[in-house]
């Protein structure tokens, strides 16, 4: 029979914490893709791009230091880590929107035809399409079980 007194409360804070932490990551990869590939406009890209980041960046380490600090009250650093496939899904998701959402803006520059004034939002869009892809890695290498842990 299971009991509450049986429950330990550390782990149990500790995972809620990483997962809090991983959901506001992707929460915010989510927003800032969605705002950037629907209302930003060529026009304004680098006012917008700054309101984006204001927006979405201190949220977004917020997350990680709730990870952090969920991993630490967790405890086991690296011996125990049942939340550490979830963290790794939620790491390939945020790669993966960020990816697509850039992946495509930038397509669509290229179609249209890229203009001595779409040069630098087109560097960005291809850095920021290779962060994504580089966070879709890191994530696969996280998992457990992969013979590939990256934290080994």
């Amino acid at each position: 029979m299971w009991e509450w007194s049986s429950v330990k409360w550390r782990r149990l804070l500790g995972a809620t914490l990483m997962i809090a932490g991983g959901a506001a990551i992707v929460a915010m990869a989510a927003l800032a893709s969605v705002v950037v590939a629907n209302f930003v406009e060529w026009q304004n890209a680098p006012d917008a791009m700054r309101t984006v980041a204001l927006v979405t960046v201190p949220p977004t380490v917020a997350g990680a230091l709730l990870i952090l600090v969920g991993r630490m009250v967790y405890g086991a650093w690296a011996a125990r880590s049942p939340v550490l496939n979830a963290l790794a899904l939620a790491i390939q998701i945020a790669g993966a929107i960020v990816a697509l959402g850039l992946g495509s803006m930038l397509v669509f520059l290229v179609v249209t035809g890229i203009t001595a004034d779409d040069q630098t939002a087109a560097a960005a869009l291809g850095i920021g399409t290779a962060a994504g892809l580089t966070l879709i890695f890191i994530g696969t290498r996280i998992k457990i079980g992969s013979g590939r842990r990256y934290l080994d």
